[in-house]
């Protein structure tokens, strides 16, 4: 094998054996860079990865955060509600607040 010069070399143990002189040796380097520069090669890659997991029958707990993930309101409601009980807590204080300073202010 050649050594790339500042070039990572990463092996996924598929290769293909082409003479140097081969007339078809253009149209393959074309097809393979197309194919890397779609993304194809890592879906590929991918869906092997899951498939992997699925036969193992592990559940993977952390998951990378690579992908496009959907985050809307929905996910987010249990912190508004956190928000709106502890507005609701502040303002009842507020009031036993009040009313007790005016209470023990009337009896002084």
């Amino acid at each position: 094998m050649c050594k790339l010069e500042d070039g990572v070399l990463s092996n996924s143990g598929l290769s293909m054996v082409m003479l140097h002189e081969d007339t078809l040796m253009k149209q393959v380097t074309e097809i393979i860079d197309r194919v890397v520069e779609a993304g194809l090669y890592n879906y590929w890659i991918s869906l092997h990865m899951d498939m992997k997991k699925l036969l193992s029958r592990k559940i993977a707990i952390v998951q990378p955060l690579d992908e496009y993930y959907s985050f809307n309101l929905y996910h987010v409601q249990p912190a508004f509600s956190l928000l709106l009980m502890g507005w609701c807590i502040s303002a009842l204080c507020f009031v036993v607040e009040m009313f007790y300073n005016r209470v023990l202010s009337k009896r002084m």
